[in-house]
Parts: structure tokens; sequence; C-alpha cells
């Protein structure tokens, strides 16, 4: 089913998982200190899959920072289409983490167009390129600093949309894949090669 986004208004996006290492806490606490006129325009969307004591996790926090109730919205598991179209209408994306394997759900974001901010450790960089798009994820004070530019300076945003269409096309399940393909290719050429020279000397233990 479409989620109906009149009643999300404008909103902060966050897709992905909740435990520890997502940083969910410290996403929370920076939005709590954001200016007033943001926090009262902006919702804060989860989407993603939650375990019941996840939520009540969140919600404490919610209630640990004196965050509205309104403000914060859990949509849980949602389809990719509802997801595609999430990530196309938030006026931010941000991906929080402490440590990430890839980070996928930005990758996402930005291929969807979304502007996006994210932590500044493990393979985040990566994806998205740009320092000034990038947050002390230890650092609360650092996180809302970079959202409340996010969210009122147009420069800014303009900068981080360019940045996700010139970073999307870096990435693609065929680029991923032929690399793939060159790794097999190179282990199975250095076995061959180690074969080969196990080979070679056999003969020549064989032959003295």
């Amino acid at each position: 089913s479409e989620i109906d986004l009149d009643i999300l208004d404008q909103y902060i996006l966050y897709s992905g998982a909740s435990d520890p290492r997502k940083n969910i806490k410290g996403l929370l606490e920076a939005y709590s200190k954001l200016s007033l006129e943001v926090r009262l325009n902006y919702k804060l969307v989860f989407t993603g899959k939650l375990l019941p004591l996840e939520i009540d996790l969140i919600h404490c926090w919610r209630k640990e920072f004196s965050i509205n109730d309104k403000s914060v919205i859990l949509l849980g598991y949602v389809s990719d289409d509802d997801l595609v179209t999430l990530y196309q209408n938030c006026a931010l994306f941000v991906f929080p983490s402490l440590h990430e394997g890839f980070g996928l759900p930005i990758l996402e974001a930005m291929s969807c167009g979304a502007p996006a901010i994210g932590s500044n450790c493990t393979s985040i960089p990566e994806i998205i390129s740009i320092k000034d798009a990038m947050f002390d994820p230890n650092n609360v004070l650092s996180i809302k600093r970079l959202i409340q530019k996010a969210l009122t300076d147009e420069n800014f945003i303009d900068k981080l949309l360019n940045n996700s269409q010139l970073q999307k096309k870096k990435f693609s399940w065929k680029k991923s894949a032929e690399k793939a393909v060159k790794a097999c290719e190179e282990i199975i050429s250095r076995q061959s090669k180690t074969n080969d020279l196990i080979s070679w000397q056999n003969r020549s233990d064989i032959s003295n």
C-alpha cells in the first residue's frame, strides 16, 4: 500500500535496523537539539523492521530527550515501492551508524535522489565522498549541526543533491559484479600459477 505522505509533511528519514551500532539514540538526541523552527517543520521518520524491545527503547529515548510524540514516526517495515517513495520525498536522509560493513541504505537513498548525510567512519565515507556531508557519529552536536545546516542552507542542500547524482553513478550492481568476477579471475590465476609451480617442483624431485 502506498504511504500517505500528507500525514508526514516534511521529514528527515532514517532507514535500516536499530541495533546499537546504528546509533539511533544519537540521532534522536541530535534531533532534540535542533532549533525549534526546524523541529516544528520536520518530523523524524524511521523505516525498517523493528522488534518490540527496539520500539520501546526509541519511545524511552524520545521521552528522555523531550521530543514531541507526534514528531517521531515509526513506520516499521515498508515495501520496496514505499521505501523508494520515502527516499524520493524526504527533506534529508541521515545515516548515523558507528560501524557499517557497506551502508546500503544511504546508497539507496542517494540513488533515489535524496540529499544525504552520514557518519565519517568505516565504509560510509566511500559512499558519501564529500567531507562536508559527514559528521562524527560519537558527537551529538556534530550530528545536530550538520542536520541543521542541511535543512536551512540552500547552497548546501544543492551541494548534497548534486553529490547524490554523482555518487549513484559510481555504484551499480553491474560494477559490483564486474569487480567480483575480476577478483575471482585473479584468485584462479594465482592458484593456477601456484599449481604449476608445485607440479614443476614435483617433476624436478622425481627426476632427481
